[in-house]
């Protein structure tokens, strides 16, 4: 009697773990384009909530590990984030390393799914929009999943060949 209740704790617990694989599996191949767009637009609005008031650095932390690589976010503290009377926040600035780009996201932002990252981009003319002078180029926000999930890997002035290729 306990072999056979032992043998079927162990099915269930097989069948639950292989259920769970497959919903994770489900997950991932349904994060789309706009998903990654939207993704993108949401670590924007962190960064720059992150000057709204001071708060701990595990705080910060924390908040930019939601949507940036271990690595990003690392640099994105050292490089932005200071010490104030109450604890750490950034200030704005129109140069900041590690920020994304102002991206309009629109029918100018592109995405594209290749080599196991998805790259969202938009060309700039060089033309002032504003307050806001841009280079003439391409601003890319590469994702790179990180521990099965989705992160900022890097922001670059560059796109793969192979994506620019694409879109050419």
């Amino acid at each position: 009697m306990a072999k056979r209740r032992l043998l079927l704790l162990f099915m269930i617990i097989g069948l639950v773990s292989a259920s769970c694989g497959q919903v994770n599996q489900t997950q991932a191949s349904t994060f789309k384009g706009k998903q990654a767009i939207h993704f993108v637009k949401e670590a924007f609005q962190t960064q720059v909530s992150l000057s709204e008031q001071p708060q701990s650095l595990e705080a910060v932390n924390k908040q930019l590990q939601t949507f940036f690589t271990e690595e990003l976010s690392d640099s994105f503290i050292e490089e932005n984030v200071v010490k104030v009377e109450n604890g750490y926040q950034t200030f704005g600035s129109d140069f900041a390393p590690h920020y994304i780009p102002f991206f309009k996201y629109d029918e100018s932002t592109q995405v594209e799914f290749a080599d196991g990252k998805w790259y969202i981009w938009e060309q700039r003319s060089g033309e002032e929009e504003g307050p806001i002078k841009t280079e003439p180029g391409v601003e890319v926000v590469v994702l790179s999943k990180e521990k099965g999930d989705w992160k900022v890997s890097s922001i670059t002035n560059e796109l793969p060949k192979n994506v620019q290729s694409n879109h050419e």
